[in-house]
């Protein structure tokens, strides 16, 4: 079932209220921070002092309700897809980036992407959209760089995690992909909020390590180009 989700500010702008039953559903969401720190630098032979901004995500848990939970104006339903190409960059970013090769390929069905840890390979839906397959690879990147979870054994849990980290770093870099993330998050979760809850610790620690990565990965490749 195609579900839309909002919070519940956002639902009474589009003209619709929570039924009586409403329930909510819990999801990690980023909060960008920033401070301002004095760091000693080198400028024409000098040693000077300097302000810098530093920028680092906080987290809390924030909770959005299903269409389904709600009553008024009727609105479009959103697909599950982001069908847009404005992040055509963090695609070739993540692709440069990936410790493992990433194949473009045609894949049948629901199914957009995979990591084969035994062939140790990315494989991407061709037919996608340059945004849809940024937040593909950021899914199976994470798979190939935190999952430590046993497949065969917690599934649901190896997905609610890695689509959370997945979200978050994605919304670091600008690219909304909660069109789709809300959605499979539910799903694996199914629908038991402690789920997300009792991963948040170990999915803020990974979130916030693979955003340093990339952003440390992006400052080297601007060097080597300057």
């Amino acid at each position: 079932m195609l579900q839309e989700l909002h919070g519940k500010a956002k639902w009474l702008k589009l003209k619709r209220e929570l039924t009586e039953d409403a329930k909510k559903i819990w999801i990690v969401a980023p909060i960008p921070r920033k401070y301002n720190k004095k760091v000693k630098a080198i400028e024409d032979g000098e040693e000077i002092e300097k302000i810098e901004t530093v920028k680092y995500n906080a987290y809390r848990y924030v909770y959005v309700y299903d269409i389904s939970h709600t009553k008024g104006d009727a609105i479009p339903l959103q697909t599950q897809d982001i069908n847009s190409n404005d992040m055509g960059y963090l695609y070739e970013k993540l692709t440069s980036f990936s410790h493992i090769p990433v194949i473009e390929k045609e894949l049948t069905g629901s199914c957009k992407g995979y990591y084969d840890s035994q062939k140790q390979e990315i494989a991407i839906k061709n037919t996608m959209s340059l945004n849809d397959k940024a937040a593909v690879l950021l899914h199976e990147l994470t798979h190939s760089l935190y999952d430590d979870f046993d497949y065969s054994k917690d599934r649901n849990l190896s997905e609610v995690f890695v689509e959370s980290v997945a979200y978050i770093v994605a919304d670091h870099f600008g690219l909304d992909t909660s069109p789709c993330s809300f959605n499979y998050i539910i799903k694996w979760a199914k629908g038991d909020p402690k789920t997300v809850l009792e991963l948040g610790s170990k999915i803020q620690t990974c979130a916030n390590s693979f955003i340093e990565k990339l952003e440390k990965y992006e400052m080297q490749e601007l060097q080597l180009a300057a």
